[in-house]
């Protein structure tokens, strides 16, 4: 098939899974273990939407696209972690692999001085991807190709349900099918896609829920014809230029 020209991304244990559609409707899955080379191989895509907060706070106060994300989602609002500043994410970096007790206290550290809060253990264990996409990011010139943007995939699917929240956690099986019937109204194949990558892909190399998020990304990527909409409308920047927002699209 033609390289994709829509991409969505979601982290998973192997590294980076994504769901990419050509101009054509043909989709290709893949599993990058970083993410340069995943934005390598998508170098000529028009829009890659990654499930990782990207635009990083470095003062007090957090983000307003995560604070708006968890008003809208009620009973879901807990799946919106709180994006850790870049003085933390940096300090993870260094050891990425990392996750004992000693490691998350010295974050916890950092935060509470630099942003006068705690950082959540969820927030803590995806630190190093948070880490290696601001590193990427951050390398690349204003210009560069292709366009990257944050999507929560909750967000997304809360759009595609006509501003209705997912009722069921994705865990669940009840949950995984609602979130296939919502992604069926806009992108028909949505089950035998969410099948394929099961069997190609072992559990433990990506997860049933990493699937979705990064299809749910694809799928917005691929319909919204250039019509993202923002959470906040008019998103800031963090001190590196980097936009602290998620994009969603409405069917």
């Amino acid at each position: 098939m033609p390289k994709s020209d829509y991409v969505g991304v979601d982290g998973c244990p192997s590294g980076w899974f994504s769901v990419g559609f050509d101009s054509l409707g043909g989709y290709e899955l893949k599993v990058f273990p970083a993410f340069s080379e995943l934005l390598g191989y998508y170098s000529e895509a028009s829009l890659v939407l990654v499930d990782i907060p990207i635009g990083l706070p470095e003062e007090p106060g957090g983000r307003e696209c995560d604070s708006k994300a968890r008003k809208v989602l009620g009973d879901r609002r807990s799946s919106v972690f709180s994006a850790m500043t870049r003085q933390t994410v940096r300090l993870t970096a260094k050891s990425p692999k990392d996750k004992s007790k000693t490691a998350y206290r010295a974050a916890n550290k950092i935060e509470r001085r630099v942003a006068m809060k705690g950082v959540s253990w969820q927030s803590f264990a995806i630190a190093p991807k948070i880490g290696e996409v601001d590193k990427v990011l951050r390398g690349r010139g204003s210009n560069a190709t292709p366009e990257v943007r944050e999507v929560h995939p909750e967000i997304c699917f809360w759009a595609f349900n006509k501003r209705d929240p997912m009722k069921h956690r994705k865990k669940v099986k009840k949950g995984r099918n609602e979130r296939i019937g919502v992604l069926k109204r806009t992108e028909p194949r949505t089950r035998d896609i969410y099948e394929k990558a099961l069997t190609q892909f072992r559990r433990k190399c990506v997860a049933s829920d990493d699937i979705l998020d990064a299809l749910v990304a694809a799928v917005t990527a691929r319909f919204c014809h250039g019509r993202l909409r923002t959470m906040p409308e008019c998103p800031p920047t963090d001190c590196e230029g980097l936009a602290m927002e998620m994009v969603y699209w409405e069917a």
